[in-house]
């Protein structure tokens, strides 16, 4: 279906991901908590919300099943108990973070077995981006507040490095994008996967018994 919007998709898919996992008993930690529009969205589906924001001008109040941190998401087992957490989620953040393998292997400590990790990121190749780039040049990163974006590529390699052996990568609509126009497409074509406009990351924290595991599956 085409959509002329400016809808959130990458967060409406996260947000289906997210109630697939959770339940009224999970213990949730959401990294770059600034939002609170989307941290009580994600509070009304289980028992506690821990909410890591990086600059500490952001940070919210406590509410209700929301408690606050200021912390930095590449030491997160300074101040996260191991093994403590349910689900992440980490919403457009991991491009922004200098060392990202660091931050992901955080994850995977605080994880509990059989926990999961959600994430979002913008697509470093998507349609727009591409156009402009053919008549132009690449983009050079840092750029504004991104150290880097990734293709599926780039987080394949990155994940594979990782201390996670399962993962699932989505490629998250397709569309163009300037100004007050977005047109997007809900379903991305396979062969059209590499111009969709993010990437949702699903990391899972598998228990002691799961031995043979698919990544990308």
């Amino acid at each position: 279906m085409i959509h002329i919007t400016r809808s959130n998709f990458d967060w409406i898919y996260l947000i289906k991901t997210y109630k697939k996992y959770v339940t009224r008993e999970s213990v949730v930690l959401e990294i770059g908590a600034s939002n609170i529009d989307r941290t009580k969205e994600l509070s009304e589906y289980c028992n506690k919300i821990i909410g890591v924001e990086y600059f500490k001008e952001r940070l919210p109040e406590n509410f209700l099943n929301v408690e606050y941190i200021h912390g930095d998401w590449q030491n997160l087992s300074d101040f996260i108990e191991s093994e403590s957490i349910d689900i992440v989620v980490a919403s457009h953040v991991i491009e922004h973070i200098p060392d990202d393998l660091k931050a992901i292997n955080e994850l995977y400590t605080i994880l509990k077995p059989g926990g999961v990790s959600i994430l979002n990121t913008p697509n470093k190749k998507r349609l727009t981006r591409s156009i402009i780039e053919f008549f132009t040049e690449e983009r050079k990163f840092p750029h504004w507040e991104h150290v880097r974006e990734y293709t599926e590529n780039d987080l394949i390699i990155l994940l594979n490095r990782s201390k996670f052996n399962q993962y699932k990568i989505s490629p998250l609509v397709i569309g163009l994008h300037g100004g007050p126009i977005h047109i997007y497409w809900d379903q991305v074509p396979l062969k059209l996967k590499r111009y969709a406009n993010y990437w949702q990351i699903n990391l899972y924290k598998c228990g002691q018994n799961d031995k043979q595991l698919i990544k990308n599956s």
